[in-house]
């Protein structure tokens, strides 16, 4: 088994860099990827060159594309050269939240939502402020009108997708100031000499629409492939993406994204219970980019 989508918490994981590898070590991956929001800090972590299995780079890069956020998965980049682009065009996790914080007050007051920002309480070097928002706003039974519905107002995962990350919702951001667009997360991890994959297609709140025109999608941004399996995918949505890239001739990708107790539900390697993602997708892939540090070898941190 291998998964190629899972979080530590140099992003929002919950997980330390060495908590995940021990997890990984006793559910024995043979292929096991760390793929952070926008930072590849969980390389320069002391165990990473003890793990057993083959540990191939890798990074989910958040982005743009038609007024939604989305993510873009890269793997077997060179460490350094991708620390440098991401220096040059992503906001630190710390900075993201605290700039989305503002965006998302300045949109509820466009709406005429009841809150009051001095109540929302978050920690921005470790979570998002979205879900200290939907608890706030829940206190205040007039917000219901504002939400398209009782997932979006209960669930904080649906919140984000739904209202947020929409454009056609009531309470949507628009984040293009926080993020790249999806050429230039293309380009970032091709410049650094990676493979880029689009990520969750299925959770998207277009993804009918992104569906039907992926195939122009991965030819207009240089797509190598697309992730193929995910916790919250169907089999007949897995099914479908497998059988999309074998007709294109793409590379496929697959993984829990993992997030430790994060995520409640979701496990390593199987996600929900319906994973089991084997080294049969590598076999498509670069020889390069699946050997992962056995070849690459570990940086040494910068000298300050």
């Amino acid at each position: 088994m291998i998964d190629l989508h899972t979080h530590t918490c140099c992003s929002d994981g919950a997980d330390s860099v060495e908590a995940l590898l021990r997890r990984a070590e006793e559910m024995k991956l043979s292929v096991l990827s760390i793929t952070d929001h926008n930072t590849v800090a969980a390389y320069r972590g002391r165990g990473i060159s003890e793990y057993s299995g083959t540990l191939i780079p890798g990074v989910e890069i958040t982005c743009m594309y038609q007024g939604e956020v989305v993510e873009v998965l890269g793997y077997g980049y060179r460490l350094a050269d991708m620390e440098v682009e991401l220096s040059r065009h992503v906001l630190t996790f710390a900075e993201k939240q605290r700039r989305e914080f503002e965006l998302i007050c300045a949109a509820l007051r466009r709406a005429g939502a009841a809150f009051d920002p001095a109540e929302i309480s978050f920690d921005p070097t470790k979570e998002s402020s979205r879900k200290a928002f939907l608890r706030h706003l829940n206190q205040f039974p007039e917000n219901r009108r504002f939400f398209s519905s009782d997932e979006t107002w209960q669930s904080s995962k649906a919140f984000t997708r739904e209202e947020i990350y929409n454009p056609e919702s009531r309470l949507y951001v628009d984040e293009a100031p926080l993020y790249p667009d999806v050429r230039t997360a293309v380009e970032m991890i091709h410049r650094s000499g990676g493979i880029a994959f689009l990520a969750h297609l299925y959770i998207y709140a277009h993804a009918p629409e992104f569906r039907r025109r992926l195939w122009e999608i991965v030819r207009e941004f240089g797509l190598d492939g697309v992730e193929c399996a995910h916790s919250a995918f169907t089999a007949e949505q897995i099914l479908d993406l497998n059988g999309f890239c074998r007709e294109h001739g793409l590379l496929r990708s697959g993984g829990s994204d993992y997030h430790g107790s994060r995520k409640p539900g979701v496990s390593l390697g199987t996600g929900r219970g319906q994973l089991d993602i084997t080294e049969e997708y590598l076999k498509e892939w670069p020889g390069d980019k699946r050997r992962g540090w056995e070849t690459d070898g570990i940086l040494p941190p910068p000298q300050v």
